[in-house]
């Protein structure tokens, strides 16, 4: 909005009426000129959002401007819940980090009030040693990490996140599905130890 008499665009606004168009009268912060200019509101847009918890995820909507913009850990909430983006899906199919909401076909969150719950599977030369752990969602696990959990000393040495399997780098825990790793017997220091954080236990081969 430009000054009606200077034509500057640093106004500001001192009252404001209206739903569906917005009456504002504002003042310039440069001629201190005081004007009135009707707005038209943009109505909210009913976003798709997947939201997980743990193991199971429902869809489910928001109500967002279409000029707003969101990014990649940016926060939503939802029916009440806090819920962090892990991921977004512009009207292309592509995933983005940063989007406007009018540009949005889906958005992945997870809840922020439970910890990340993670796979783990260790492969023993085609035994697979799967458990399930509970971390803070801040958490970083990087390819390399050697980890103790449990009697088992195993090297991280790839990760699954929402969108891509990952053989080097870093990622966070409320971004990971699944950590893969192979046991070495000359193992002996380790980065962190996750026993404390196993929360269910299972033998078997692993589909993910």
């Amino acid at each position: 909005m430009n000054c009606t008499q200077c034509g500057s665009e640093s106004c500001e606004i001192l009252k404001s009426k209206g739903k569906k168009s917005k009456e504002l009268l504002l003042q310039c912060n440069e001629c201190g000129n005081i004007f009135r200019e009707t707005v038209e509101v943009e109505k909210p847009l009913k976003v798709r959002v997947v939201v997980s918890e743990y193991e199971s995820s429902h869809k489910t909507s928001v109500d967002l401007y279409p000029d707003e913009v969101l990014e990649f850990e940016g926060m939503l909430d939802l029916g009440g819940r806090p819920a962090q983006i892990t991921s977004i899906e512009n009207n292309r199919g592509g995933r983005v980090m940063v989007a406007n909401v009018s540009d949005i076909d889906t958005i992945w969150a997870s809840y922020v009030d439970i910890p990340a719950r993670i796979g783990i599977s260790v492969d023993y030369g085609g035994r697979i040693l799967s458990r399930k752990v509970e971390v803070d969602r801040e958490f970083e696990f990087t390819i390399g990490d050697v980890v103790k959990m449990g009697t088992e000393i195993f090297k991280i040495r790839a990760m699954k996140t929402q969108d891509r399997k990952m053989r080097k780098g870093f990622a966070k825990a409320f971004v990971i599905k699944r950590v893969y790793g192979r046991p070495d017997k000359d193992l002996r220091r380790y980065n962190y130890d996750l026993t404390s954080k196993i929360v269910e236990i299972s033998n078997g081969s692993v589909d993910e």
